[in-house]
């Protein structure tokens, strides 16, 4: 029952089907939810190859029915001349069903392998954990709240891109092929073997790159950037399209790290929690600097570089005072 079923599913994916060969057919898939779901599979795989953009010739149907002909003649020890004439008759019929079937099952086989195989989007995404991962070049990365990062199926044959949406620090792997190239919002980070968290919210009008180990080239498609070394931040303003770099003092103690984010906070209310959270105080030399608002996350940099990378955000200046930190409107602002 099975192999009439093969030939006549054979048939009628090949557009040879007869008035009561779609009577069998319509009946045999009405007759159980199971001949119904196979069935459906079969049609949408069929429907699936002949919309597949592939590198595979079409088959040489006169040049397999030769072959075919020419292995029955050995077969049965009869002529192919003998075969082409009596390809009416009923035995040959069989045959010619039968290497139909086979042929749609390997086609059919060789669809589904593949969909599977093709190139597709990779995504790894936190929302209020955070996430851990490796990557097949063994890169180690540390996904923040609220990130996602993306890559290819294939990251690793022949490139390394990722992109990022959020915070997330990376330890490079050194297996697969090409440089580690990370995408943030309009910004680019290359690695040349280093250790480097990136900050890159879409909400947030900044891009910042700390670089804990080795060195990382930070830029833009129309501006060359910064090349990092260990101990540097690098702040991109995607308002103004320039880069800035604060480098971390040898001499700062950096101890009782915080994880802190804002998002559409004023800086009064930053600061407080700031101050608080560190334990030093923070003044404004004007009113007007408290009522700004900043959305930017921070995990594991010590107060100094936090008010920095603020300051540098919103265009202020922030200088050590003998009670704790002030901060006032740049200077270069100012001349602008």
């Amino acid at each position: 029952m099975k192999k009439e079923i093969d030939n006549l599913l054979a048939r009628y994916f090949g557009g040879n089907t007869t008035e009561q060969d779609m009577l069998d057919l319509e009946k045999w898939i009405s007759s159980s939810s199971e001949n119904q779901s196979y069935f459906d599979q079969l049609t949408n795989l069929y429907a699936k190859l002949g919309n597949l953009e592939t590198n595979i010739p079409a088959p040489n149907t006169e040049q397999a029915k030769k072959s075919f002909m020419a292995y029955i003649s050995m077969q049965k020890g009869i002529s192919a001349t003998t075969i082409k004439e009596s390809s009416n008759k009923p035995f040959f019929g069989r045959w010619m069903y039968l290497a139909a079937s086979i042929a749609l099952i390997l086609t059919l086989s060789i669809t589904a392998l593949l969909i599977f195989n093709s190139e597709h989007q990779v995504v790894l995404a936190t929302q209020m954990t955070l996430k851990q991962d490796v990557l097949p070049d063994q890169t180690q990365i540390k996904l923040d709240k609220n990130s996602k990062i993306t890559y290819s199926s294939n990251y690793g044959k022949k490139n390394r891109n990722i992109k990022l949406e959020g915070k997330a620090f990376f330890s490079v792997g050194h297996k697969g092929n090409g440089t580690l190239k990370i995408t943030a919002d309009e910004t680019y980070i290359e690695d040349i073997g280093t250790q480097f968290t990136v900050s890159a919210y879409p909400d947030s009008n900044k891009v910042s790159v700390n670089v804990k180990e080795g060195k990382i080239h930070f830029f833009t498609t129309k501006n060359s950037g910064l090349v990092l070394t260990a101990n540097e931040t690098g702040i991109y303003n995607k308002q103004t399209k320039e880069f800035a770099v604060l480098k971390l003092h040898k001499d700062t103690v950096v101890k009782d790290l915080k994880h802190i984010q804002f998002n559409g906070i004023s800086l009064l209310n930053a600061m407080k929690i700031i101050g608080k959270q560190y334990g030093v105080i923070i003044l404004f030399d004007q009113p007007s600097i408290e009522e700004r608002e900043i959305t930017v996350n921070f995990d594991g940099e010590n107060v100094e570089m936090v008010l920095q990378v603020i300051a540098e955000t919103l265009n202020l200046d922030v200088k050590k005072i003998p009670t704790g930190y002030l901060l006032s409107n740049s200077k270069k602002a100012t001349k602008q």
